[in-house]
């Protein structure tokens, strides 16, 4: 695929405000300088939601939503990052450039264009001929849905027939209209014997048609229920370039709205459940297209809602189909998550279960699902005797993979202590044998008192508000070193002074909001950057490394007179969705939260930042002193280190 520009992106999101692009679907208000509603993204009563104009960034303290206005069209409306880009480019009334576009950049757009417009062409046909035909009308009526539900998801039929599509794109033997056709997934060709012709006939005869679409509305492919009885009972399109089962989620276009109404989805196993379902009063319910669901599909789910619930029939085929999607889903876990497992009676499905019992005892056992950490015990410790010593190996067997997928979050400590009681062992002993014990990292001791707060507040939010306190209860930063850490001893009586260690928070709480700062930075101020966040910890080593990687990949805006360069309300947000893809995005999303309600001006942020690397130079000097005293009182000190011990005195006298 040909390229978009950076650039272009840059000067697309400069030139449109991100407030007129979130308020033609958030309600906004203005809220000081910045613009406030109620998050799209999760359900709230208070508004938490907040736009900047200035930075051209939305964030939601909430749930932690964030990014530009491309990011909040791909989250909001479904869309992929190009056709969020060139959603947003004609609203601009702007074309937007590729680069690089070669013959088969080309080729592969056409094709995809062509395929499109046959595949909604044929749905328009598919629904054309079950308006027409009275048995398989009455069979959706049979199945109690309505002529608006069967719009809502544009249901179709395929006649009983070999050549149907004929009457829409011409005749088969036409290698040309025969091309894209079967590149559809809509024909099949069988084998050409000896001298004959070729054999081309309709995939889809005499079935009820589901067309699957993606977030936009196209028609990418469908699936087809036979009227009758007969073998498969459901056929899908096959995999082509428009279509792909492991990144499709049938109805999830026609469900967005609704999962954020109801805040939830209902994932089901097929197409009539969710067309029923809808029927029934569950429109936020979509289905997996008879394949196992992918890591793919719970992503695009998360990105809807903070809860899923899964929909098994009860039998061995349901519960195999749920443990593939518990391990599709422990590597996304995070704690504001919240997965469930609903398993219905053998005999029923989601759809026969209402019509059996009702909507409310349907919501009901909805609400008492099976939580995720309930069915990963089920799963590892089914058929295992925990009683015995085997039942018990066995059952950590069985737990370690899924341990290790997942990421280091409170539930899997959870799950951790929870399974040792089951097993009569120790969470130690539990995290070891699956290897996810990590020795902490050393940190060095320091009597460093840290400075106040900047802003004038109370004794009591200063504790809160310092995150790198040495004393006392706080709230830690995610690159803190944990309380049992071992300490490093000083081998003399003289301990020396450490850098500040709360002034790696204060870098980087600067440059993250102003990247132009971080590009600036010459080589001996990135590695006192790089030093003091080693002293903090690994973590705060690794994010400082990767945000003046990230700084150095800024375009900026050539200053007046003598101004230095800055980045752009483009720039910014480009920035920002880069740092949100990163490795690092979980600690970049904590730093994140901490800021973007900041205040802080430029002048100040500059102010701020220049001010820490003062205090880290003369603490350098302060150590490098120190080492030197050592060496003098243990009668080890060379003539030249102590004329460096001299000239350190007199800097630090008038420093």
């Amino acid at each position: 695929m040909a390229l978009i520009p950076q650039s272009f992106i840059a000067d697309l999101l400069n030139r449109v405000d991100i407030v007129d692009v979130v308020g033609q679907h958030v309600k906004l208000k203005k809220a000081g300088a910045n613009f406030q509603g109620l998050c799209p993204f999760h359900s709230e009563k208070s508004p938490s939601f907040s736009v900047s104009p200035t930075k051209q960034f939305y964030h939601c303290f909430g749930c932690g939503a964030h990014g530009s206005a491309i990011s909040f069209l791909m989250e909001y409306s479904g869309l992929g990052y190009v056709d969020a880009i060139e959603d947003l480019a004609r609203s601009a009334g702007l074309d937007v450039p590729r680069e690089e576009r070669t013959a088969n950049d080309v080729a592969r757009q056409q094709q995809a264009m062509a395929l499109s417009e046959v595949m909604s062409s044929a749905a328009d046909w598919y629904r054309l001929q079950l308006k027409g035909n009275t048995r398989a009308v009455e069979y959706l009526k049979g199945r109690g849905l309505t002529g608006e539900i069967a719009k809502r998801y544009a249901l179709g039929y395929a006649p009983d027939g070999w050549q149907g599509l004929e009457a829409v794109f011409g005749p088969y033997s036409n290698d040309e209209v025969a091309k894209t056709l079967l590149e559809g997934g809509l024909l099949i060709q069988g084998e050409q014997a000896e001298g004959a012709n070729v054999k081309r006939y309709d995939r889809f005869r005499d079935r009820i048609m589901f067309p699957i679409r993606n977030p936009k509305g196209q028609t990418i492919g469908f699936g087809g229920r036979i009227l009758d009885q007969g073998e498969p009972k459901y056929l899908n399109s096959p995999e082509t370039p428009l279509f792909s089962k492991g990144n499709t989620l049938y109805g999830l276009f026609e469900a967005r709205q609704a999962i954020r109404a109801q805040e939830y989805v209902l994932v089901c196993e097929g197409y009539m459940d969710v067309v029923a379902l809808a029927q029934l009063g569950f429109p936020n319910a979509v289905a997996t297209l008879g394949t196992a669901c992918t890591a793919n599909h719970v992503r695009m789910l998360l990105r809807q809602t903070d809860k899923v619930v899964f929909s098994f029939d009860g039998d061995s085929a349901g519960q195999r189909a749920a443990q593939r999607a518990l391990e599709a889903c422990l590597p996304l876990m995070s704690d504001d998550k919240e997965i469930r497992f609903l398993f219905l009676p053998t005999e029923h499905d989601p759809d026969s279960y209402v019509r059996a019992y009702g909507a409310p005892a349907f919501e009901k056992v909805i609400k008492e699902a099976m939580s995720i950490s309930s069915f990963f015990f089920k799963v590892v410790s089914e058929d295992h005797e925990l009683t015995t010593p085997e039942g018990r190996a066995h059952t950590h067997h069985a737990a370690k993979p899924l341990l290790l997928s997942m990421p280091p979050i409170a539930l899997r400590t959870q799950i951790l202590r929870e399974l040792a009681i089951r097993t009569n062992t120790t969470p130690a002993e539990l995290e070891a044998f699956c290897g996810l014990t990590v020795a902490p990292a050393p940190v060095r001791q320091t009597t460093y008192q840290p400075m106040q707060a900047r802003t004038a507040g109370t004794q009591g939010n200063q504790n809160n508000q310092n995150t790198f306190s040495g004393n006392g209860n706080r709230q830690g930063a995610p690159w803190q070193a944990s309380k049992g850490s071992a300490k490093r001893v000083a081998s003399q009586n003289i301990e020396p002074p450490k850098a500040p260690t709360d002034l790696a928070e204060q870098m980087l709480r600067v440059i993250i909001q102003f990247p132009h700062l971080g590009k600036a930075l010459d080589e001996n101020k990135r590695a006192l950057a790089l030093k003091a966040a080693e002293q903090r910890s690994e973590k705060a080593h690794a994010l400082m490394k990767d945000l003046l990687a990230q700084c150095d990949l800024v375009e900026l805006i050539p200053g007046e007179g003598n101004k230095p360069a800055t980045a752009g309300a483009g720039a910014f947000a480009m920035f920002q969705d880069q740092l949100s893809r990163s490795e690092l995005a979980p600690l970049y999303e904590v730093l994140r939260n901490r800021v973007m309600g900041s205040d802080l001006e430029l002048d100040g942020a500059a102010a701020d930042l220049d001010g820490a690397f003062k205090k880290l130079e003369l603490t350098h000097l302060k150590q490098e002193m120190t080492e030197i005293a050592q060496k003098i009182a243990g009668g080890t000190a060379t003539e030249q280190d102590r004329a460096r011990y001299r000239e350190l005195g007199e800097k630090l006298k008038f420093s």
